[in-house]
């Protein structure tokens, strides 16, 4: 037992030697060590390389679409990583819709006012498919005084969004959810079946006769047509 204490104490001894050694000598005489760490990156190397090529392809624009697209650079930082892309495609859209429909190049400051439109345009889409609210139209006075006081609970433009897995209970107390609501063109008419049922087995038996000749494609003889045409005129609904 002491011998097995005595190795466990000179093996530690030992590894606080190699540990000593390791250190700077200034952290030994009291000094603070900075250790330098490397930042971990949001994105892998394979992310990375994507979108470096993608940067590539924009890289041959030029005139004002090279314009455009430098003014969207400025702004996608202000827009979350994943929908960088397509901001990006919005606003040299926009830019060049304004230039087709004015006739005229927009300098830098309009260029810069427009993309400040399409960041907030971006926002309000974002609130109104996430949170129901929709403070595009409201005035400028409403949306800062809602947003100084979180009024956005007590909106009266929010809507619930329902998700048609929602389940509730109909009024013969049965589970169901949204989703067997939505009418199914497919599925079968369980009423108009049964009225259908029901008057196939109160039919003559000649008309369901003549109804399988006519299903089979075989020629109706001329006391059949006629006999036909009554049953249609008798079950005909009257229009008025």
């Amino acid at each position: 037992m002491t011998t097995l204490i005595d190795r466990q104490v000179a093996e530690t001894k030992a590894r606080g030697q190699r540990l000593k050694q390791s250190l700077p000598a200034y952290m030994l005489a009291g000094g603070k060590a900075h250790q330098r760490t490397t930042r971990p990156t949001r994105r892998s190397g394979s992310d990375s390389e994507a979108r470096d090529r993608i940067e590539a392809t924009y890289d041959g624009l030029e005139g004002d679409w090279r314009d455009w697209l430098d003014v969207s650079r400025r702004y996608e930082r202000k827009i979350p990583r994943q929908d960088r892309l397509d901001f990006r495609h919005t606003l040299i859209l926009r830019l060049a819709t304004m230039r087709q429909r004015t006739g005229k190049v927009l300098d830098v400051r309009q260029a810069n006012r427009v993309a400040s439109y399409c960041v907030a345009d971006y926002y309000y889409s974002e609130a109104k498919l996430h949170r129901s609210l929709d403070c595009k139209h409201c005035p400028t006075t409403r949306r800062t005084h809602c947003a100084s006081h979180n009024l956005y609970s007590e909106c009266p433009k929010i809507r619930d969004v329902i998700s048609l897995d929602a389940e509730y209970t109909d009024n013969n107390g049965n589970t169901i959810t949204l989703a067997d609501t939505i009418a199914d063109d497919e599925a079968i008419d369980l009423d108009l079946w049964i009225d259908a049922y029901t008057w196939l087995s109160g039919c003559p038996v000649r008309a369901v006769d003549i109804a399988y000749k006519l299903l089979a494609g075989l020629k109706l003889s001329g006391a059949d047509r006629k006999y036909l045409c009554k049953i249609r005129k008798r079950e005909q609904k009257p229009l008025f």
